[in-house]
């Protein structure tokens, strides 16, 4: 059933503020659960779906035999969420949250559990984000973002999409870009195309064992001067003595070093802190 007709008869519109576009497309939908699904790699494939919305995507998740923890913000829908999935309340497949993605708690979950999501575009890269804080229990993550969000979480080395948002997921992942969805999958439509990013997690931080936040030390100043020579961005943080030990010039860039050497770097200098 369209998100509209499931609204009719109800005062609940969608919500801007909330960065509420539903995905509507029958065949990005599958997709997108199938993806998560090869991500789950506990027993009950347990499945972490962030903004459930409407129940679309919880839909077919259950369908294809996930365990689904759904995380839903707003109040007015948590109800029609409830009802909806009373059956599947009962049944133990499914377990419904009125809670907040940026604050949900993902250190309860089973080990290899798998996190989904159809994001707000204006939140999107925070939320990805705590995919990396919990990465010691994840198997991956599937999430529907912003197209150019998209871009730059899968972005290589030595283009200018490639940043400190791919650095961090990529320290921890493998990141793809698996599909395109065009804007006319959503209602209401966005004003961009989206892009389904997956993400599966890696046995061990590229380049040697650091925090997120000792990666960021270094990667943030570089980034935020990009056009600067990493001996110049980075004057302060890290000495030229540091960078060559990391097999890094101090006169390269920041988007021309690879994720293994700034993972080498970050364990360095917290190494020498």
């Amino acid at each position: 059933m369209h998100p509209r007709e499931q609204l009719a008869g109800t005062e609940i519109r969608p919500k801007r503020s909330f960065g509420q576009n539903f995905l509507v497309d029958d065949t990005h939908r599958e997709a997108i659960a199938r993806l998560c699904l090869e991500l789950a790699r506990d027993r009950d494939h347990t499945v972490v779906e962030f903004g459930a919305g409407l129940g679309s995507l919880t839909a077919m998740l259950g369908t294809l035999g996930a365990a689904v923890i759904a995380v839903e913000r707003d109040r007015e829908l948590v109800p029609l969420l409830r009802h909806r999935f009373e059956r599947a309340l009962t049944d133990g497949w499914l377990a419904i949250h009125e809670d907040n993605a940026l604050t949900f708690p993902l250190d309860r979950q089973p080990e290899g559990f798998a996190l989904v999501g159809n994001l707000p575009y204006h939140h999107a890269a925070d939320i990805a984000l705590r995919a990396v804080d919990a990465w010691p229990l994840l198997g991956g993550a599937c999430f529907l973002v912003q197209k150019e969000v998209a871009e730059r979480m899968a972005a290589k080395p030595g283009s200018k999409t490639f940043g400190s948002l791919s650095v961090v997921l990529q320290s921890r992942f493998e990141v793809r870009l698996a599909r395109k969805v065009p804007k006319g999958a959503f209602w209401p439509v966005p004003e961009v195309d989206g892009g389904v990013v997956t993400m599966t997690s890696l046995p061990a931080p590229r380049g040697a064992p650091h925090t997120r936040e000792q990666l960021e030390r270094v990667i943030r100043p570089a980034f935020q001067q990009r056009r600067k020579t990493l001996h110049n961005a980075l004057k302060g943080v890290v000495d030229d003595a540091t960078l060559r030990a990391a097999d890094i010039e101090p006169t390269a860039r920041a988007e021309d070093i690879d994720v293994e050497r700034w993972g080498r770097l970050a364990a360095l200098v917290a190494a020498a802190a």
